[in-house]
């Protein structure tokens, strides 16, 4: 969704609405020049032209004649319609997975590529921990061993059971599974079918098969949000041969367009339940359509930064780090503990995506990605450290050949280490200040703002 970020929708109302209304009533010629900035966002976002169109005509309708009241400003009331019209785009309200069966099954189905596999173990995952259901992984990608492997491996990461069978009976399989579930108290099976790299008749016949047999409550659809217009079709397929209950939008953090795959709701009447932030287990988001929209208008979304937070960090690892540094003893231990806390929550680009624009807008795309490749790097260089070394980073100075072991056991360059150390002790110093101050009951924070370093 890059370019619908970087387009900024409400900047593009801020610059063109901010000017006094004859009779206090918006009209077509106030409208024109916004709408059409609007349209052109979308467009190169990948939205579908007629979604667009559709949506450019009821913001249109909905805007033109509106007679303000005292107080309301043109820019918010032209930016609250439209994200009442995006939210519409995106599916008015968010839907749980079906999950009131006894045993609830549920199908996912795709093109290769899309994330399937990952997708479905992290299914899996959301319903044991938030559901508190015992689901059950069943392996129908016959056509593709490696498939079945990865399934297998990542069910056994999460410690949830994995049904397989050798042979291409996929209907025996299906069948099979629901019965070793039943027996085991399974509640809820997902099922992983066969992708292709395109739709076909074989894989659709398949699919019409394994639906008829499992009679599943959830028919979901993993879409790639990198995908482009042609995934509309796609889905259109899918939808007349299974009808869908559900998408799941993956590799959402990516700076994909994505607007070809958010199209697929209004279109088709598809609600999104999921979409897929990272590679990690953890990597899943509900999907709700007046969040979404508050992203794409650049109006940041805190409600689910807040939840990734609660849901993914360990809280008193957290606090003892947060004791440490006013203490003064925050340390390159500290430091890599709070960096796979923070890796817990995605990429760096999609948690500034859900900053409000005012704070986003603050740090480049490049200073971002830059940002992302040095945590990769430090990463790999403390883990090339002892626990005594990352405790005590004195002794790289004391003794240098540390510094040869660390370099060649990373496989990263020397002055890399060396930048990194350098920055870490000119943070170390800003920490203990702060941390002093906290202590002495003085706000840092008050002097950064007289400094003016807060505007």
């Amino acid at each position: 969704m890059a370019n619908i970020f970087k387009s900024m929708i409400s900047g593009i109302i801020a610059r063109n609405m901010k000017k006094k209304l004859t009779n206090w009533t918006i009209s077509e010629e106030d409208v024109t020049e916004v709408l059409k900035q609007i349209r052109i966002a979308l467009l190169d976002a990948d939205v579908n032209l007629l979604v667009v169109k559709n949506f450019i005509k009821s913001v249109r309708e909905k805007a033109v004649g509106y007679v303000m009241e005292k107080g309301q400003e043109p820019d918010k009331v032209l930016l609250s319609i439209v994200k009442e019209e995006l939210v519409t785009i995106l599916g008015k309200n968010q839907e749980d997975l079906k999950l009131d069966a006894k045993q609830t099954r549920i199908m996912l189905v795709g093109l290769n590529g899309a994330g399937k596999t990952t997708t479905i173990a992290k299914v899996a995952n959301w319903l044991k921990i938030k559901k508190e259901k015992k689901p059950m992984l069943v392996a129908l990608d016959v056509y593709r061993p490696a498939a079945i492997d990865q399934l297998d491996q990542l069910a056994q990461k999460i410690n949830v059971p994995c049904y397989k069978e050798p042979g291409k009976d996929v209907i025996a399989i299906a069948e099979h599974a629901m019965h070793e579930a039943e027996k085991n108290g399974n509640d809820v099976i997902l099922f992983d079918t066969a992708g292709r790299l395109q739709t076909n008749v074989e894989l659709m016949n398949e699919l019409k098969n394994i639906k008829k047999e499992v009679k599943p409550q959830e028919i979901i659809l993993v879409v790639d949000a990198m995908a482009g217009q042609d995934i509309i079709n796609v889905a259109k397929e899918f939808h007349e041969t299974l009808d869908l209950t559900g998408l799941i939008i993956t590799k959402l953090d990516s700076e994909a367009r994505a607007g070809a795959v958010l199209s697929i709701t209004n279109l088709l009447n598809i609600p999104v339940k999921f979409t897929g932030t990272g590679e990690a287990i953890g990597s899943l988001d509900i999907f709700y359509p007046d969040r979404m929209a508050d992203q794409i208008l650049g109006l940041g979304d805190i409600m689910s930064l807040a939840e990734k937070a609660a849901d993914r960090m360990d809280e008193s690892s957290a606090k003892k780090s947060f004791t440490r540094m006013i203490s003064g003893k925050f340390d390159l231990e500290d430091l890599m503990t709070q960096m796979e806390q923070i890796s817990r929550l995605g990429s760096l680009g999609g948690l500034m995506k859900m900053l409000p624009g005012n704070l986003a807008n603050r740090v480049s795309e490049d200073d971002i990605n830059s940002a992302e490749q040095k945590m990769i790097g430090w990463r790999i260089l403390m883990s090339s450290m002892t626990k005594k070394e990352r405790r005590n980073p004195a002794l790289f100075k004391k003794q240098p050949n540390r510094k040869i072991r660390v370099v060649k056991g990373s496989g990263r360059k020397p002055d890399e280490l060396n930048k990194m150390l350098s920055q870490w002790e000119k943070a170390k110093v800003k920490m203990d200040e702060i941390g002093r101050k906290i202590k002495s009951g003085k706000n840092p924070l008050m002097d950064l703002m007289k400094g003016g370093g807060m505007r």
